[in-house]
């Protein structure tokens, strides 16, 4: 990554609104149990925290250090290497309100699998009705 060009998964997405963009794209905590909850109440908390839609739709264990809602396709360019993956994103630039840049070392587990152990992940990812994969960029 010497040119500063990272590998990434790129999605391109539909949303209404920046806020409603930001709920789908980022992971979200509730409030914690006020200071007496019980350890039951604790435990129900951290059971369904934090909430990520991005990582539910996928079907993937990631982190949420290497995912970017970028704010404009000429930010996504700004990140590509290669002329002609530069020139797709400029070709499904009018077909998507907001992009999602998912850095390749982000997904690190596949929650579809049926293994108890971690395994290298075996699918890429794809498409889902919320938001659709363009692509691995700056893979070589």
């Amino acid at each position: 990554m010497q040119d500063g060009c990272w590998p990434f998964h790129l999605f391109g997405a539909n949303f209404a609104t920046e806020a409603e963009a930001q709920k789908f794209v980022f992971e979200h905590w509730e409030p914690e149990p006020p200071e007496g909850a019980s350890e039951a109440e604790y435990d129900v908390w951290e059971e369904r925290n934090p909430t990520w839609r991005l990582a539910e739709d996928l079907g993937f264990y990631m982190d949420s250090d290497f995912v970017e809602l970028a704010g404009t396709p000429e930010d996504v360019i700004a990140q590509i290497r290669s002329q002609s993956e530069r020139a797709l994103i400029v070709s499904k630039a009018g077909e998507f309100t907001h992009f999602i840049i998912v850095g390749s070392n982000a997904i690190w587990g596949d929650r579809r699998s049926t293994s108890s152990q971690v395994e290298p992940l075996v699918r890429s990812p794809q498409s889902t009705g919320t938001i659709s994969y363009l692509g691995m960029f700056n893979s070589i």
